[in-house]
């Protein structure tokens, strides 16, 4: 990922940069142009109507400075004070304001739609890039929000910035032509904008602060309800699915709590602000017909400037809080992703992994935190060697694959691939040469090519009849509804235990891997077909020099092995051949 993708802490005027920083800046400034010019040409049709009140017979315009201006401009163009040129000139003016705003706007949706994409794209490649560590210390809940409901709020949270950036460009260029025709009527508009700013910004506040409660709760909610998803089979089984809700009641109370009060907020806010403007409105034409004398036609382009610029100011604030609505997801969304970065699975070295020989473990130890898994572990697995690891739960098992596959690192001792240390290797390349069954099955919800080939474009159709067969997993493929093209549903739910177990077994042997790992990959098979399935990885071991290396209590399995590992309480011991007792 590049510099400019990665998140950091704006600096400079913050609510701006951390929004256009989100877009390629040629967009933000096509924008910024597209509203500058519309602003211009809107006030150009404003000023243009006090000539144009002039011609139509108002004597006191004629002493007005702005209108004499305008019409002196107009004769140097060669535009004759026409009272019909002139009304076309304030309609054109307006119409190439509409125009314009209307290609502000587009611009601005194409840019909502690939900031988000932008943000999703980081978030996954993010994701995917993460240590293993990583994944274990999160609920995958949270992913899940990020990459749907914080990434779209990002979306809006940007549009809402430029919104109210185009509306502050308005309110500029309208006290611009105010302080033109009158410096006292641009020091009311920008007392009018004052307090319209500061009796409102109350709502806002109570928005942004609504709004955050509810991203947080969301995200709590969305992690519980993701596990309690994965476990409703058990639950539902002992009729405890019922108690479950009372888990998600506070929070999804607090919630709309949350909720009621956020949209309370936004419609006062929103109630408030025309009221505000018609009393400011009243006040000003009051003012300047009778307290500055003002002529008739200044207070009628006075009176238009007030309104658009106190709508304009109004409608600003509308974005202001649009984004503090919004802003919580961006944040948390780009947090997300500025964690994953840290934590990228490094590459290791940059050798290439050429295992022929032998896996060797010297003296490796391991510990989770201060609680030591693995200690003094020495061992050597020979190529085409099936070995079998035993042992009770929690001795240390699955940390002796993890520390196998690179996705922990040894605190002491090293990893060696035919003599070089695991972390001199390039890590992927290793994986690519590695087969792995887990004892938890993860399918997903898509056909059995799809959860055999994971996309991988190189597999062939042998492959995965080969693979198919060896995991004795081809006869009931070819007895589904679709066959290969069969959707095995969520987490792999229209298959039985044993049936995910084989597909997950031949996803590991599709790739013909040089070391297959197998994490209790048979438990839940029937003991013939166990034996079968065992008697082909053994066949496969001796044909093609395949390193399998097995997590099994299974007689049938020790019975097959050439060596059998015994792990307690982290420490590694070598049990004798056949010995099933091991």
């Amino acid at each position: 990922m590049t510099t400019q993708d990665t998140p950091h802490t704006p600096r400079g005027p913050r609510w701006l940069q951390r929004y256009t920083q989100l877009a390629p800046t040629r967009r933000n400034l096509t924008v910024s142009a597209y509203v500058i010019a519309a602003s211009f040409a809107d006030g150009f049709g404003i000023a243009t109507l006090l000539p144009m009140i002039a011609v139509l017979g108002d004597r006191s315009a004629h002493h007005s400075a702005l209108a004499n201006t305008m019409l002196e401009m107009l004769h140097k163009v060669g535009i004759a004070p026409d009272p019909r040129i002139l009304l076309g000139l304030v309609v054109a003016g307006t119409l190439i304001k509409a125009v314009l705003i209307l290609l502000s706007l587009r611009q601005i949706g194409y840019a909502v739609a690939d900031v988000t994409a932008k943000l999703r794209v980081q978030l996954v490649n993010g994701l995917i890039g993460a240590r293993w560590s990583y994944y274990v210390s999160h609920a995958s809940g949270r992913f899940s929000n990020a990459l749907s409901d914080e990434a779209t709020k990002a979306g809006q949270a940007y549009s809402a910035a430029m919104l109210m950036l185009s509306q502050i460009i308005q309110a500029v260029v309208y006290i611009g032509i105010a302080a033109l025709l009158s410096w006292k009527l641009a020091l009311f508009a920008l007392l009018v904008s004052a307090i319209m700013l500061g009796s409102l910004n109350r709502f806002v506040q109570t928005a942004k602060r609504n709004a955050s409660i509810q991203t947080r709760l969301l995200r709590t909610v969305l992690e519980r309800l993701s596990e309690v998803l994965l476990g409703i089979k058990p639950l539902k089984a002992m009729a405890r699915d019922g108690h479950v809700v009372q888990l998600f009641k506070k929070d999804l109370g607090d919630m709309q709590n949350a909720a009621r009060r956020q949209v309370f907020a936004s419609n006062a806010n929103r109630a408030l602000q025309e009221p505000i403007i018609a009393l400011c409105l009243a006040f000003g034409i009051f003012a300047a017909l009778r307290m500055l004398n003002m002529p008739l036609g200044e207070v009628i382009v006075m009176s238009l400037l007030l309104a658009k610029t106190a709508l304009v100011v109004g409608r600003s604030q509308q974005q202001l809080n649009e984004l503090h609505s919004s802003e919580p997801g961006l944040k948390s969304v780009q947090r997300t992703i500025a964690e994953t970065l840290r934590a990228a699975d490094p590459p290791g070295g940059g050798a290439t992994p050429r295992f022929t020989r032998r896996i060797e473990f010297d003296d490796v130890s391991f510990a989770h935190g201060k609680r030591p898994t693995l200690q003094h572990v020495s061992v050597v697995l020979e190529s085409g060697e099936v070995a079998i690891v035993t042992g009770p739960s929690g001795a240390g098992k699955t940390t002796f694959i993890d520390l196998l596959l690179g996705l922990y690192v040894p605190g002491s001792g090293e990893v060696r691939v035919d003599g070089t240390s695991l972390r001199a290797l390039n890590r992927t390349q290793w994986r690519r040469q590695v087969g792995y069954a887990p004892q938890e099955v993860i399918l997903f919800h898509d056909t059995v090519t799809a959860n055999l080939t994971l996309g991988e474009a190189g597999i062939t159709a042998q492959d995965l009849e080969d693979a198919l067969r060896d995991a004795e997993c081809w006869q009931f493929v070819q007895e589904l509804p679709e066959g290969m093209d069969t959707v095995v549903g969520e987490r792999g739910g229209a298959l039985s235990g044993g049936q995910r177990q084989r597909l997950a077994l031949a996803r590991a042997l599709v790739r013909r891997p040089r070391l297959l790992i197998l994490d209790e990959a048979t438990s839940a098979l029937d003991p013939a077909t166990e034996a079968a399935v065992i008697a082909n990885i053994r066949r496969r071991a001796t044909r093609d020099g395949v390193t399998v290396l097995a997590v099994s209590h299974h007689p049938a399995w020790v019975r097959e092995a050439d060596r059998v590992l015994r792990m307690q309480a982290g420490r590694l011991s070598i049990a004798a051949p056949g010995d099933t007792h091991a």
